[in-house]
């Protein structure tokens, strides 16, 4: 069963540093304001070959972003320079007109963001950095499982009473 590459904190996708992809003929920028300094290095380093880019903003319609991706031709390597909410974005649009994991970097300005699915209310809550174990919004505890679901956008999360509430419980 085919499943649509999502943007995640451990993504394939995600990059530190720009590496043009063999046999590719062109490269295609998307970024915002924060990540103009490095879009400007990814096309100066990829002078070798055609580039052009797109400046995004919040107020940039989704019609125009998918605009110019599709119109880019085979052989086109995407690259998105965001922060994590705009490069979400970004990428959601990317695949939506057909792109596939092999054929976009993604650079993340800032902070990456982690998501658990709650196997108890099936509700997705951000979750801070590396953390272990997190409280749902449902009250429910929840250890983050080592697994991402593409279907569900977030690392699963299996639900456990916490030590101190079984020590009350047994009392």
């Amino acid at each position: 069963m085919y499943s649509r590459p999502v943007l995640f904190d451990q993504s394939p996708t995600l990059a530190e540093n720009f590496s043009l992809l063999q046999g590719r003929t062109k490269i295609a920028v998307l970024f915002d304001e924060t990540g103009r300094e490095q879009a400007e290095g990814i096309l100066e380093t990829a002078n070798t070959i055609p580039a052009e880019s797109l400046l995004v903003s919040e107020d940039t319609p989704d019609q125009k972003v998918s605009e110019f991706v599709a119109s880019q031709k085979m052989g086109t390597q995407l690259c998105i320079v965001a922060q994590w909410d705009t490069a979400y974005r970004l990428f959601s649009l990317t695949v939506e007109e057909g792109a596939s994991e092999e054929e976009i970097q993604t650079f993340i300005i800032g902070q990456k963001k982690r998501f658990v699915y709650c196997m108890k209310c099936f509700s997705t809550n951000e979750i801070a950095g590396e953390a272990s174990a997190v409280q749902c919004q449902c009250s429910a505890h929840l250890e983050v499982g080592p697994f991402f679901s593409k279907v569900r956008k977030g690392y699963i999360g299996y639900p456990f009473i916490p030590v101190e509430q079984r020590q009350t419980v047994g009392s």
